[in-house]
Protein backbone atom coordinates (compact mmCIF):
# COMPACT_ATOMS: atom_id res chain seq x y z
CA UNK A 1 0.00 0.00 0.00
CA UNK A 2 1.41 3.64 -1.23
CA UNK A 3 2.42 5.27 2.51
CA UNK A 4 4.72 7.81 4.24
CA UNK A 5 7.57 7.04 6.45
CA UNK A 6 8.16 9.76 9.45
CA UNK A 7 9.29 9.10 12.96
CA UNK A 8 11.94 7.62 14.54
CA UNK A 9 13.58 4.48 15.61
CA UNK A 10 16.31 2.85 17.34
CA UNK A 11 18.75 0.61 15.15
CA UNK A 12 18.75 -3.15 16.22
CA UNK A 13 22.15 -4.35 17.33
CA UNK A 14 24.32 -5.79 14.76
CA UNK A 15 24.18 -9.51 14.70
CA UNK A 16 27.89 -9.80 12.43
CA UNK A 17 29.20 -8.39 15.53
CA UNK A 18 27.17 -10.07 18.51
CA UNK A 19 28.35 -13.54 16.66
CA UNK A 20 32.11 -12.25 16.49
CA UNK A 21 31.67 -11.44 19.78
CA UNK A 22 29.90 -14.12 21.40
CA UNK A 23 32.33 -16.52 19.78
CA UNK A 24 35.66 -14.66 21.40
CA UNK A 25 33.88 -14.80 24.60
CA UNK A 26 33.17 -18.36 24.56
CA UNK A 27 37.45 -18.97 24.22
CA UNK A 28 37.81 -16.50 27.54
CA UNK A 29 37.69 -18.04 31.42
CA UNK A 30 36.27 -15.03 33.06
CA UNK A 31 33.23 -13.17 32.55
CA UNK A 32 32.53 -10.50 29.11
CA UNK A 33 30.13 -8.50 29.30
CA UNK A 34 28.24 -7.92 25.70
CA UNK A 35 26.34 -4.82 25.77
CA UNK A 36 23.53 -3.40 23.54
CA UNK A 37 22.09 -7.04 22.71
CA UNK A 38 19.25 -7.70 20.88
CA UNK A 39 18.31 -11.20 19.98
CA UNK A 40 17.31 -12.67 16.07
CA UNK A 41 17.96 -16.06 15.09
CA UNK A 42 20.90 -16.32 13.70
CA UNK A 43 22.36 -15.12 17.35
CA UNK A 44 19.94 -17.01 19.02
CA UNK A 45 22.13 -19.98 17.37
CA UNK A 46 25.39 -18.57 17.98
CA UNK A 47 24.39 -18.55 22.14
CA UNK A 48 22.86 -22.33 21.53
CA UNK A 49 26.47 -23.33 19.88
CA UNK A 50 28.17 -21.22 23.31
CA UNK A 51 25.87 -23.13 25.89
CA UNK A 52 26.95 -26.78 23.88
CA UNK A 53 30.22 -25.87 24.41
CA UNK A 54 29.97 -25.14 28.07
CA UNK A 55 29.34 -21.87 28.43
CA UNK A 56 27.64 -19.78 31.58
CA UNK A 57 25.60 -17.38 30.03
CA UNK A 58 23.21 -14.90 31.61
CA UNK A 59 20.49 -12.40 29.71
CA UNK A 60 19.84 -9.02 31.73
CA UNK A 61 17.29 -7.48 29.22
CA UNK A 62 19.93 -5.56 26.80
CA UNK A 63 22.94 -7.56 28.35
CA UNK A 64 24.70 -10.82 27.96
CA UNK A 65 27.36 -12.62 30.30
CA UNK A 66 29.41 -15.11 29.04
CA UNK A 67 31.50 -17.30 30.75
CA UNK A 68 33.60 -20.60 30.08
CA UNK A 69 35.95 -22.30 32.59
CA UNK A 70 36.43 -25.37 30.25
CA UNK A 71 35.03 -25.89 26.41
CA UNK A 72 33.11 -29.08 26.04
CA UNK A 73 34.17 -31.71 23.34
CA UNK A 74 30.99 -31.64 21.16
CA UNK A 75 30.07 -34.16 18.10
CA UNK A 76 27.03 -32.25 16.67
CA UNK A 77 27.48 -28.32 15.69
CA UNK A 78 24.02 -27.22 14.88
CA UNK A 79 24.30 -23.71 13.11
CA UNK A 80 20.68 -23.37 12.63
CA UNK A 81 20.42 -20.99 9.54
CA UNK A 82 23.24 -18.52 9.98
CA UNK A 83 26.50 -19.46 7.50
CA UNK A 84 28.75 -16.92 9.49
CA UNK A 85 27.95 -19.34 12.60
CA UNK A 86 29.62 -21.62 10.58
CA UNK A 87 32.18 -20.91 9.56
CA UNK A 88 33.35 -18.77 13.06
CA UNK A 89 32.56 -21.58 15.33
CA UNK A 90 34.02 -24.61 12.70
CA UNK A 91 37.14 -23.60 13.22
CA UNK A 92 36.73 -23.42 17.17
CA UNK A 93 35.47 -26.49 17.55
CA UNK A 94 38.38 -27.86 15.57
CA UNK A 95 40.70 -26.94 18.32
CA UNK A 96 39.09 -29.11 21.11
CA UNK A 97 37.03 -31.77 19.09
CA UNK A 98 38.61 -34.63 17.26
CA UNK A 99 35.58 -35.52 15.72
CA UNK A 100 32.14 -33.62 14.99
CA UNK A 101 29.58 -33.44 12.23
CA UNK A 102 28.72 -29.63 11.30
CA UNK A 103 25.12 -29.48 10.77
CA UNK A 104 21.84 -26.63 9.64
CA UNK A 105 18.45 -26.19 8.75
CA UNK A 106 16.50 -24.32 5.86
CA UNK A 107 18.77 -22.40 3.70
CA UNK A 108 21.49 -22.92 5.04
CA UNK A 109 22.07 -26.35 3.80
CA UNK A 110 21.68 -24.55 0.52
CA UNK A 111 24.63 -22.75 0.77
CA UNK A 112 27.83 -23.50 -0.57
CA UNK A 113 30.30 -24.32 2.27
CA UNK A 114 33.20 -25.87 -0.04
CA UNK A 115 35.42 -22.63 1.09
CA UNK A 116 35.80 -23.76 4.79
CA UNK A 117 36.12 -27.37 4.40
CA UNK A 118 38.77 -26.67 1.98
CA UNK A 119 40.82 -24.43 4.28
CA UNK A 120 40.34 -26.94 6.91
CA UNK A 121 41.92 -29.61 4.78
CA UNK A 122 44.99 -27.63 4.31
CA UNK A 123 45.34 -27.41 8.00
CA UNK A 124 45.45 -30.75 8.24
CA UNK A 125 41.92 -31.59 9.18
CA UNK A 126 40.07 -34.60 7.54
CA UNK A 127 36.66 -32.86 6.04
CA UNK A 128 33.80 -34.26 3.91
CA UNK A 129 34.60 -34.41 0.32
CA UNK A 130 31.33 -32.00 -0.45
CA UNK A 131 29.99 -28.59 -0.73
CA UNK A 132 26.96 -28.69 1.55
CA UNK A 133 25.82 -29.07 5.46
CA UNK A 134 25.98 -31.57 6.97
CA UNK A 135 29.59 -32.63 6.88
CA UNK A 136 31.74 -34.17 9.06
CA UNK A 137 35.24 -33.02 10.01
CA UNK A 138 38.50 -35.16 11.69
CA UNK A 139 41.52 -34.25 13.51
CA UNK A 140 42.75 -30.77 15.04
CA UNK A 141 43.76 -27.56 14.10
CA UNK A 142 47.72 -26.98 14.76
CA UNK A 143 48.08 -23.80 13.04
CA UNK A 144 50.53 -23.19 10.29
CA UNK A 145 50.79 -21.92 6.70
CA UNK A 146 48.10 -21.74 3.92
CA UNK A 147 46.52 -20.19 0.92
CA UNK A 148 42.68 -19.75 0.32
CA UNK A 149 40.61 -18.53 -1.81
CA UNK A 150 38.40 -14.78 -0.61
CA UNK A 151 36.73 -14.60 -3.99
CA UNK A 152 33.25 -16.06 -2.41
CA UNK A 153 33.22 -14.08 0.92
CA UNK A 154 35.27 -13.53 4.08
CA UNK A 155 33.31 -15.37 6.66
CA UNK A 156 35.76 -18.50 6.44
CA UNK A 157 38.98 -16.21 7.17
CA UNK A 158 37.12 -14.61 9.95
CA UNK A 159 36.89 -18.03 11.17
CA UNK A 160 40.51 -18.72 10.84
CA UNK A 161 41.32 -15.30 12.71
CA UNK A 162 39.45 -16.00 15.50
CA UNK A 163 40.91 -19.81 15.99
CA UNK A 164 44.19 -19.65 14.81
CA UNK A 165 45.63 -17.37 17.96
CA UNK A 166 44.97 -20.60 20.30
CA UNK A 167 46.99 -23.08 18.23
CA UNK A 168 50.63 -24.06 19.44
CA UNK A 169 52.35 -23.15 16.11
CA UNK A 170 52.08 -19.47 14.61
CA UNK A 171 50.41 -19.20 11.16
CA UNK A 172 50.10 -17.91 8.20
CA UNK A 173 47.48 -17.16 5.75
CA UNK A 174 47.76 -16.12 1.99
CA UNK A 175 44.49 -14.64 0.47
CA UNK A 176 43.55 -14.41 -2.81
CA UNK A 177 40.90 -11.70 -3.95
CA UNK A 178 39.24 -11.29 -0.66
CA UNK A 179 35.66 -9.93 -0.62
CA UNK A 180 34.31 -8.03 2.04
CA UNK A 181 36.93 -6.35 3.68
CA UNK A 182 35.28 -4.69 5.55
CA UNK A 183 34.03 -7.56 7.27
CA UNK A 184 37.57 -8.65 8.05
CA UNK A 185 38.42 -4.73 9.84
CA UNK A 186 35.18 -6.08 12.19
CA UNK A 187 36.48 -9.29 12.98
CA UNK A 188 39.67 -7.84 14.26
CA UNK A 189 38.63 -4.84 15.78
CA UNK A 190 36.25 -7.64 17.73
CA UNK A 191 39.36 -9.77 18.49
CA UNK A 192 41.59 -6.75 19.85
CA UNK A 193 39.12 -6.18 22.51
CA UNK A 194 39.94 -9.41 23.79
CA UNK A 195 43.72 -9.30 23.67
CA UNK A 196 44.04 -10.78 20.48
CA UNK A 197 46.51 -9.71 17.78
CA UNK A 198 46.64 -10.05 14.18
CA UNK A 199 48.53 -8.30 11.50
CA UNK A 200 47.07 -7.55 8.39
CA UNK A 201 49.51 -6.83 5.12
CA UNK A 202 46.93 -5.15 2.86
CA UNK A 203 43.69 -8.09 2.75
CA UNK A 204 46.66 -10.30 1.58
CA UNK A 205 48.85 -12.24 4.08
CA UNK A 206 47.46 -12.13 7.70
CA UNK A 207 50.39 -13.07 10.39
CA UNK A 208 49.07 -14.68 13.57
CA UNK A 209 50.92 -15.65 16.43
CA UNK A 210 50.10 -19.17 18.24
CA UNK A 211 49.26 -19.49 21.92
CA UNK A 212 47.64 -15.86 22.24
CA UNK A 213 44.98 -16.20 25.11
CA UNK A 214 41.52 -14.49 25.00
CA UNK A 215 41.09 -11.89 27.60
CA UNK A 216 37.48 -10.95 29.25
CA UNK A 217 36.45 -7.19 28.66
CA UNK A 218 32.87 -5.64 28.37
CA UNK A 219 32.20 -4.76 24.71
CA UNK A 220 29.37 -2.78 22.90
CA UNK A 221 27.56 -4.16 20.02
CA UNK A 222 27.19 -1.40 17.57
CA UNK A 223 23.77 -0.37 15.66
CA UNK A 224 23.31 -3.13 12.73
CA UNK A 225 23.75 -0.94 9.40
CA UNK A 226 22.34 -3.82 7.49
CA UNK A 227 19.27 -4.10 9.26
CA UNK A 228 18.00 -0.28 8.89
CA UNK A 229 19.05 -0.50 4.88
CA UNK A 230 15.81 -1.09 3.87
CA UNK A 231 14.47 1.31 6.65
CA UNK A 232 16.78 4.64 5.23
CA UNK A 233 15.74 2.91 1.32
CA UNK A 234 12.30 3.14 2.31
CA UNK A 235 12.46 6.79 3.69
CA UNK A 236 14.61 8.01 0.69
CA UNK A 237 11.82 6.92 -1.59
CA UNK A 238 8.81 8.36 0.49
CA UNK A 239 9.24 10.43 3.50
CA UNK A 240 11.84 10.38 6.19
CA UNK A 241 13.25 8.66 9.10
CA UNK A 242 15.74 9.43 12.03
CA UNK A 243 17.32 6.06 13.19
CA UNK A 244 19.42 6.13 16.28
CA UNK A 245 22.35 4.00 17.86
CA UNK A 246 24.67 4.14 14.70
CA UNK A 247 28.47 4.43 14.40
CA UNK A 248 29.76 6.70 11.23
CA UNK A 249 32.76 5.29 11.97
CA UNK A 250 32.15 1.95 12.00
CA UNK A 251 33.89 -0.94 10.54
CA UNK A 252 30.26 -2.60 9.16
CA UNK A 253 30.38 -2.81 5.81
CA UNK A 254 27.45 -1.48 5.43
CA UNK A 255 28.05 2.05 7.03
CA UNK A 256 28.56 2.14 2.66
CA UNK A 257 24.53 2.87 2.46
CA UNK A 258 25.29 6.56 3.24
CA UNK A 259 27.26 6.26 0.07
CA UNK A 260 24.61 4.84 -1.79
CA UNK A 261 21.70 7.65 -0.14
CA UNK A 262 23.68 10.59 -1.28
CA UNK A 263 24.50 9.11 -4.98
CA UNK A 264 20.78 9.20 -5.40
CA UNK A 265 20.21 12.31 -4.41
CA UNK A 266 18.61 11.75 -0.67
CA UNK A 267 18.97 14.17 1.78
CA UNK A 268 21.22 12.71 4.79
CA UNK A 269 21.69 14.49 8.00
CA UNK A 270 24.15 13.14 10.70
CA UNK A 271 24.31 14.00 13.94
CA UNK A 272 26.64 12.32 16.76
CA UNK A 273 24.90 8.81 16.63
CA UNK A 274 21.36 10.10 15.11
CA UNK A 275 21.43 9.69 10.95
CA UNK A 276 18.18 11.42 9.15
CA UNK A 277 17.47 10.26 5.82
CA UNK A 278 14.96 12.71 3.82
CA UNK A 279 13.34 12.38 0.25
CA UNK A 280 14.99 14.36 -2.46
CA UNK A 281 14.58 14.38 -6.44
CA UNK A 282 15.98 10.41 -7.01
CA UNK A 283 18.34 10.23 -9.68
CA UNK A 284 19.49 7.02 -11.12
CA UNK A 285 22.83 5.46 -9.66
CA UNK A 286 26.13 3.57 -9.88
CA UNK A 287 27.34 1.16 -6.71
CA UNK A 288 30.04 -1.23 -6.64
CA UNK A 289 28.26 -4.23 -3.83
CA UNK A 290 31.07 -6.65 -4.04
CA UNK A 291 32.40 -5.34 -0.47
CA UNK A 292 28.67 -4.99 0.91
CA UNK A 293 26.48 -7.60 -0.53
CA UNK A 294 23.97 -7.52 2.30
CA UNK A 295 23.22 -4.09 0.87
CA UNK A 296 22.24 -5.01 -2.44
CA UNK A 297 18.23 -5.53 -1.56
CA UNK A 298 17.96 -2.38 0.26
CA UNK A 299 19.95 -0.99 -2.84
CA UNK A 300 17.35 -2.20 -5.68
CA UNK A 301 14.94 -1.07 -3.95
CA UNK A 302 16.09 2.39 -3.80
CA UNK A 303 16.93 2.24 -7.63
CA UNK A 304 13.51 0.93 -8.50
CA UNK A 305 12.00 4.17 -7.02
CA UNK A 306 14.76 6.44 -8.86
CA UNK A 307 14.46 7.62 -12.36
CA UNK A 308 16.87 6.12 -15.22
CA UNK A 309 18.63 3.25 -14.98
CA UNK A 310 20.92 2.22 -11.98
CA UNK A 311 24.26 -0.55 -11.98
CA UNK A 312 25.20 -2.46 -9.16
CA UNK A 313 28.30 -4.82 -9.59
CA UNK A 314 28.85 -7.67 -7.46
CA UNK A 315 25.95 -9.40 -8.18
CA UNK A 316 27.91 -12.51 -8.62
CA UNK A 317 28.48 -12.05 -4.22
CA UNK A 318 24.45 -12.97 -4.15
CA UNK A 319 24.18 -17.17 -5.33
CA UNK A 320 25.65 -18.45 -1.71
CA UNK A 321 22.77 -16.68 0.15
CA UNK A 322 19.46 -17.49 1.99
CA UNK A 323 18.17 -17.65 -1.87
CA UNK A 324 19.94 -17.18 -4.90
CA UNK A 325 19.08 -13.56 -4.66
CA UNK A 326 19.86 -11.78 -7.72
CA UNK A 327 17.36 -13.59 -9.87
CA UNK A 328 14.84 -13.80 -7.06
CA UNK A 329 15.53 -9.89 -6.85
CA UNK A 330 14.61 -10.13 -11.02
CA UNK A 331 11.73 -12.59 -10.67
CA UNK A 332 10.02 -10.25 -7.58
CA UNK A 333 10.75 -6.98 -8.81
CA UNK A 334 9.31 -8.15 -12.61
CA UNK A 335 6.02 -8.66 -10.26
CA UNK A 336 5.97 -5.40 -9.34
CA UNK A 337 6.48 -3.44 -12.93
CA UNK A 338 10.52 -2.99 -12.50
CA UNK A 339 13.11 -4.74 -15.31
CA UNK A 340 16.06 -5.94 -14.14
CA UNK A 341 18.98 -7.50 -16.26
CA UNK A 342 21.76 -9.12 -15.32
CA UNK A 343 25.14 -9.54 -16.72
CA UNK A 344 27.48 -11.02 -15.47
CA UNK A 345 28.73 -9.25 -11.76
CA UNK A 346 26.98 -6.45 -13.24
CA UNK A 347 23.09 -5.64 -12.44
CA UNK A 348 20.65 -3.18 -14.47
CA UNK A 349 17.72 -1.67 -12.74
CA UNK A 350 15.27 0.41 -14.37
CA UNK A 351 12.84 2.36 -12.12
CA UNK A 352 9.62 2.71 -13.34
CA UNK A 353 6.47 2.75 -11.59
CA UNK A 354 5.81 0.12 -8.72
CA UNK A 355 2.35 -1.63 -9.57
CA UNK A 356 0.68 -3.43 -6.91
CA UNK A 357 1.21 -7.01 -6.57
CA UNK A 358 1.55 -10.36 -4.63
CA UNK A 359 5.47 -10.97 -4.23
CA UNK A 360 7.60 -13.90 -1.90
CA UNK A 361 10.44 -13.23 0.06
CA UNK A 362 11.39 -16.77 -0.84
CA UNK A 363 12.13 -16.70 3.06
CA UNK A 364 14.87 -14.53 2.42
CA UNK A 365 15.14 -11.69 5.18
CA UNK A 366 16.72 -9.34 3.29
CA UNK A 367 14.19 -9.87 0.14
CA UNK A 368 11.10 -9.73 2.79
CA UNK A 369 12.75 -6.15 3.73
CA UNK A 370 13.54 -4.73 0.54
CA UNK A 371 10.16 -5.18 -1.20
CA UNK A 372 8.38 -3.23 1.79
CA UNK A 373 11.01 -0.81 1.13
CA UNK A 374 9.50 -0.57 -2.86
CA UNK A 375 6.24 -0.45 -1.56
CA UNK A 376 6.29 3.25 -0.62
CA UNK A 377 5.57 4.49 -4.03
CA UNK A 378 3.08 1.77 -5.40
CA UNK A 379 -0.24 2.21 -6.66
CA UNK A 380 -2.25 -0.34 -4.81
CA UNK A 381 -1.54 -3.03 -2.13
CA UNK A 382 1.41 -5.05 -2.24
CA UNK A 383 1.43 -8.25 -0.40
CA UNK A 384 4.53 -10.06 0.88
CA UNK A 385 4.48 -13.35 1.25
CA UNK A 386 6.40 -15.75 3.57
CA UNK A 387 7.32 -12.08 5.46
CA UNK A 388 8.45 -13.55 9.02
CA UNK A 389 11.86 -14.85 7.49
CA UNK A 390 13.03 -10.94 8.93
CA UNK A 391 13.50 -12.71 12.37
CA UNK A 392 16.56 -14.14 10.91
CA UNK A 393 17.87 -10.88 11.72
CA UNK A 394 15.60 -8.07 12.23
CA UNK A 395 12.53 -9.72 14.33
CA UNK A 396 11.22 -6.16 15.14
CA UNK A 397 11.71 -4.91 11.36
CA UNK A 398 7.53 -5.08 10.40
CA UNK A 399 6.91 -3.72 14.39
CA UNK A 400 9.50 -0.81 13.22
CA UNK A 401 7.57 -0.35 10.02
CA UNK A 402 4.26 -0.08 11.68
CA UNK A 403 5.58 2.98 13.93
CA UNK A 404 6.75 5.09 11.30
CA UNK A 405 4.70 4.54 7.98
CA UNK A 406 1.17 6.05 7.64
CA UNK A 407 -1.31 5.78 4.36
Amino acid sequence: MPCKIQGRVCAPSSKSMMIRAIAAAVLCTEKTTIKNFTNCNDTEAAINIAKLLGAEIEINKNEIQISNKKINKITNLHCGESALCARIFTPIVSLFSDEFEISGEKSLLKRNINDLLQALNLLGLNCDDKKYLPAKIKGKIKGGNIKIDGSTGSQTLSGLLTALPLCKNNSVVDVENLKSKPYIDLTISVLEKFGIKIINENYKRFFIDGNQKYKACTINIEGDWSGVSCLFAAAAIGGEITVENLNIKSKQADVAMLDVLRLCGADVNIENDKITVKRNQLRAFNFDANDCPDLFAAIVALAANCDGQSIIKGALRLKNKESDRAKILQQEFAKLNIKIELNDDEMYIFGSNINHATVNSHNDHRIAMALAAASINSNGCITIENAECVSKSYPDFFKCWLLVSSI
